[in-house]
């Protein structure tokens, strides 16, 4: 287990956030990624941080991504 340092959570949080500004990709592209990576956390969680960004990615999800109710 390596140590988790302040800074590596306000990275992994401001990376997030800003990956829907400087992705050069489709918004669909954009929004798979960001599940995966949700997905990708909400199923190792192996501790907290994981649950934590669990939610923050599907809260940047919902904000960026909002359902329509089609889907």
């Amino acid at each position: 287990m390596s140590l988790i340092k302040p800074t590596d959570i306000y990275d992994a949080a401001k990376d997030i956030t800003s990956f829907i500004e400087r992705a050069d990709v489709s918004d669909r592209d954009k929004k798979v990624i960001l599940e995966m990576c949700r997905d990708y956390y909400q199923d190792r969680n192996e501790h907290t941080i994981d649950q934590w960004l669990t939610q923050f990615l599907q809260r940047t999800i919902d904000k960026n991504f909002p359902p329509t109710g089609l889907e």
